[in-house]
């Protein structure tokens, strides 16, 4: 099988020189291009296996109509790498499946595995975006919440915040458990959130209540 027709994109030499080597190291993979940015690349050949090595930690999400175009052709594959703090940029890209995921600090040898994993028609997240997909950060799922919490809502929130057990706030605002739980969900449900440690580090962080 011919080897893989490879461009290139990255907006700093030195790293850019860094994956040239690893790129002419793999028998698998051949150089036919390189940019600084996604706009210079214009002549990649979609009728045959190629794949776009693309950096976007500088660029952001201004290229995403154009990694989703390059998708969607066949016989391209994309492997990017991001900047690991721009989480909306890391769920866009899930979004749109992306298949191969790095972040700058991964070193060659993690590069080196993605590459080896995209040839296989595989999956590569490293360690750092797997955590980001698999457990976006509370401040990020709050940024689309609309629903306010109810006065009552608020005050099981403060006792949860204190440590009382749902028998202890039953006791302390005279209902049942069954009504605590029923708060205690309609809030997780109502904030987009997951378990209670959510639920605390959003109502500490937000100043919704004092610890």
């Amino acid at each position: 099988m011919p080897a893989t027709r490879t461009y290139l994109v990255n907006p700093n030499y030195i790293s850019l020189m860094g994956w040239k080597q690893i790129i002419g190291d793999s028998p698998y993979y051949k150089l036919v291009g390189s940019a600084y940015d996604m706009e210079e690349l214009v002549s990649v050949d979609t009728t045959v296996n190629s794949l776009v090595l693309a950096d976007l930690s500088k660029a952001g999400d201004r290229y995403l109509n154009q990694i989703s175009d390059y998708m969607s052709k066949p016989n391209v594959d994309i492997l990017l790498v991001v900047d690991m703090a721009n989480h909306s940029l890391i769920q866009k890209l899930k979004e749109i499946d992306v298949r191969g995921i790095l972040t700058t600090h991964c070193d060659a040898q993690e590069i080196k595995s993605a590459l080896e994993s995209i040839r296989l028609g595989k999956r590569f997240y490293c360690g750092d975006i797997l955590e980001i997909m698999m457990h976006p950060p509370v401040e990020e799922k709050l940024t689309s919440q609309d629903e306010v919490l109810s006065i009552r809502e608020i005050e099981v929130l403060e006792w949860v915040v204190k440590g009382l057990t749902t028998h202890q706030i039953a006791d302390q605002l005279n209902v049942s458990t069954h009504t605590i739980n029923s708060h205690r969900k309609n809030m997780l449900k109502k904030l987009g959130l997951t378990s209670p440690v959510e639920l605390i580090v959003y109502a500490v962080k937000t100043g919704l209540v004092n610890l």
